[in-house]
């Protein structure tokens, strides 16, 4: 897992430059493009469920929301379109994927159902 974060990390540019490529890409639905939005709201509004002023675990929220947004727009979007806009190594989109993947796993039940339901 160590090999992975350190994969991911060394490709955040190129992570940045996928999600907004595929937040402009007309194939994806709607609704994904608005979560992952929200959820990039929800991360810098000042208000959290965990306030942010509480070391580490104010943060997780934002991580595990935008986690299961970005799941939601991965799953949407598929292996193809995503290897399509994405510009770094084999490695990092995996070390990326497995880490979405992760922190997801933390998210409740219900808000993955939710972002994951069919448009």
């Amino acid at each position: 897992m160590k090999e992975a974060i350190l994969a991911a990390l060394r490709a955040v540019p190129a992570t940045m430059q996928l999600v907004y490529r595929l937040l402009r890409d007309e194939r994806i639905d709607d609704r994904k493009r608005a979560g992952v939005v929200a959820a990039l709201g929800y991360a810098v509004l000042p208000f959290d469920f965990i306030p942010d002023r509480f070391p580490i675990i104010g943060r997780i929220d934002d991580l595990v929301i935008g986690a299961a947004a970005l799941q939601a727009l991965f799953d949407e979007a598929g292996e193809e379109i995503i290897r399509e806009h994405w510009d770094a190594s084999d490695e990092s989109l995996e070390g990326l994927l497995g880490i979405v993947e992760t922190l997801n796993s933390f998210v409740p039940k219900p808000l993955r159902r939710l972002l994951r339901r069919d448009s």
